[in-house]
């Protein structure tokens, strides 16, 4: 977030059970537009192939939250 607050484009990743958390926390912290990108639950123990699956699932959302004040 600190990053963020610089200017800098980042995105936060999370999985779908903490997407709640993560907007709350970022409102909280003053940043109410951070973008996030949402992979499916869980990520821990998944075989590397999974993990590898959802990334491509989910690199869309980066792309856009990356771009979005390009755009």
């Amino acid at each position: 977030m600190d990053l963020e607050k610089l200017g800098v484009p980042t995105i936060t990743v999370c999985t779908d059970v903490f997407t709640g958390l993560a907007k709350e926390e970022a409102k909280n912290l003053g940043m109410p537009d951070l973008p996030i990108a949402v992979v499916k639950h869980p990520l821990g123990g998944e075989p590397k192939e999974g993990v590898q699956e959802r990334s491509v699932a989910a690199l869309e959302q980066v792309l856009d939250g990356l771009m979005k004040d390009l755009l």
